[in-house]
């Protein structure tokens, strides 16, 4: 059987449901993908539902079962004045664990919901966000010279290799292993721990509005 997927654009997921399915499977289907990424899809502001096969009325029940779980509006029912598209992607959203072994490698910057396993690494040229525990090895500002600044925020930190730019750290600080902020500036890496206003500031700098 065919299963939804989700593709992110910007504040946009675009919900691709197939054609083969019956709509009665879709619709379970579909509440169970929304209820499972709630935390993914909270992050993000509109939705498309993609199909060619279901009427107008069905897709109208498929936007009432999203809309009666989370707050997003349909991308179709949006003033055309808004000029809302599907702009270039500025950073990458991974969910789920990153397994030992496994690798993310990004022009962008990277948003991770899920856990990095001892073994996993995430690379990117811009910056890092993970919303879970982080156990890995995170390289961000590959391509940002020193009097550029560069960040990795872990939700929470459990001995990271962290590498920002050039320099790398062992973060080994069991008092301060909550919501904790790297950030380069001018060479050096400052670590510090923030709120949640300085978390949603912090994902605002690479596009994303938390609700």
């Amino acid at each position: 059987m065919e299963k939804i997927i989700l593709n992110i654009s910007g504040n946009l997921v675009g919900i691709r449901v197939p054609s083969t399915t019956s709509f009665e499977m879709i619709e379970d289907q579909l509440k169970g993908i929304v209820i499972k990424n709630y935390k993914l899809l909270k992050t993000l502001k509109f939705y498309k539902i993609v199909n060619s096969n279901f009427s107008d009325s069905q897709i109208l029940q498929l936007e009432k079962l999203i809309e009666s779980i989370i707050s997003l509006k349909p991308l179709g029912k949006v003033d055309k004045l808004n000029k809302i598209t599907e702009k270039k992607v500025d950073f990458r959203f991974h969910y789920g664990n990153l397994r030992s072994g496994e690798k993310i490698n990004s022009e962008a910057s990277v948003i991770i919901l899920g856990n990095l396993n001892p073994g996993s690494y995430v690379k990117s040229k811009k910056n890092i966000f993970v919303y879970g525990k982080a156990h890995g090895t995170l390289h961000a500002g590959c391509e940002i010279n020193k009097y550029q600044s560069s960040f990795i925020y872990i939700e929470e930190a459990e001995y990271p290799k962290v590498r920002i730019g050039e320099v790398q750290i062992m973060h080994e600080d069991k008092e301060v292993d909550k919501n904790i902020m790297f950030e380069k500036k001018l060479g050096k890496i400052l670590i510090k721990q923030i709120d949640k206003n300085e978390i949603k500031e912090l994902m605002k700098k690479i596009g994303v509005d938390l609700v």
